[in-house]
């Protein structure tokens, strides 16, 4: 078995022995002085020979390649600039149109030879199957790698981001009004704030969405902007212990605003009006949700790595993916050559 041939596509019997083992090139016709003068035309010359068909290299390693890249890509920018994972997602899909597709449709003699989308019917058939499931595969890894990217964003890199390029605040009162802070990426407050733990409410959505009221012992403002929150970590009404240390903090990030995938805010909010109409307090219009942490910057690297980490789980789902694409394109050039070994011999 050669090394360099894992699918033993090389061989001329067996399970994949189709016409992909020789790699043939097209029929070099003969050329009569009349069309020697004229010319091929642009695209592939007739005494040219066509493009080798994707290797499995390219099938495999290609498009794992692009859903990495589209997948970090979104990743890390799509917060920052969203231009920039969307061009670089536009540029790996117009590469998948390289020289194994592209070429003249249509020959100086007027036949069909290999074009941009070649047809899966007639005799470079077995040629289009291959380019065809490059082509599908490369596409599917740009828009999976997206989809895993921006859940990945959403889910981790915008509390991280949330945390370190928001502002820092200390000695904050909780009686202040939320638009004094909307920069806010890590709250600590002043002594007399406190989380109330027994007015915290629970509010079951698949998890338990926990809000806990953040107040100002020295005021007895009704108005609440800041709310400590957290997954699964009190009762339907009151034991909240959310946080690093139950909730004795004095501090913590900021939640990171809802997304395509990350609908967390909505449900925390719910949380919020609950407490409010159960403990007749007000919301004010400029809500602060915060996780409570001890270490906002441990709490920053761990998102990190958790998005990153999100990003190569995708990628190891999606390699078993583009196997099994592989498998089933093999199975089905297998399959045509059988069916059509006469054609195939006329084209060798």
């Amino acid at each position: 078995m050669d090394k360099n041939d894992p699918f033993e596509t090389h061989k001329k019997a067996g399970f994949f022995g189709s016409i992909w083992a020789a790699k043939p090139s097209l029929p070099t016709p003969k050329k009569t002085p009349a069309q020697g003068a004229a010319g091929g035309g642009k695209g592939y010359k007739e005494d040219e020979k066509k493009p080798e068909p994707p290797s499995f290299a390219k099938l495999f390693f290609f498009p794992m390649g692009f859903f990495i890249v589209t997948a970090l890509s979104f990743t890390l920018f799509w917060e920052l600039n969203k231009a920039v994972p969307v061009v670089i997602a536009a540029m790996m899909l117009a590469t998948v149109f390289d020289q194994s597709s592209l070429g003249n449709s249509v020959n100086s003699r007027g036949e069909d030879v290999n074009g941009l989308l070649p047809s899966l019917g007639g005799k470079n058939a077995m040629v289009a199957m291959r380019v065809w499931l490059h082509i599908v595969v490369a596409w599917l890894a740009v828009f999976l790698g997206a989809v895993t990217g921006m859940n990945a964003e959403e889910s981790y890199m915008s509390q991280f981001y949330a945390i370190q390029f928001g502002r820092e605040y200390e000695n904050v009162l909780a009686s202040t009004p939320g638009a004094a802070y909307s920069d806010a990426g890590k709250v600590f407050f002043a002594k007399s704030s406190t989380v109330d733990k027994d007015m915290s409410i629970g509010f079951k959505e698949k998890v338990v969405y926990c809000a806990a009221p953040i107040t100002d012992t020295s005021n007895s403002r009704k108005t609440v902007a800041f709310w400590a929150i957290g997954y699964d970590c009190c009762d339907a009404r009151g034991k909240f212990k959310c946080g690093s240390d139950g909730g004795k903090l004095k501090g913590g990030v900021r939640a990171p605003p809802d997304g395509v995938f990350s609908k967390d805010r909505g449900m925390f909010l719910k949380a919020v009006s609950q407490s409010a109409a159960v403990n007749n307090l007000h919301v004010d219009e400029d809500v602060i949700l915060l996780h409570w942490v001890a270490d906002p910057e441990a709490e920053a690297m761990q998102k990190f790595f958790s998005a990153i980490g999100a990003d190569f789980i995708g990628a190891g789902l999606f390699a078993l993916f583009v196997l099994l694409m592989i498998f089933v394109g093999l199975a089905a050039e297998h399959n045509y050559s059988d069916q059509n070994k006469g054609l195939m011999q006329d084209i060798q």
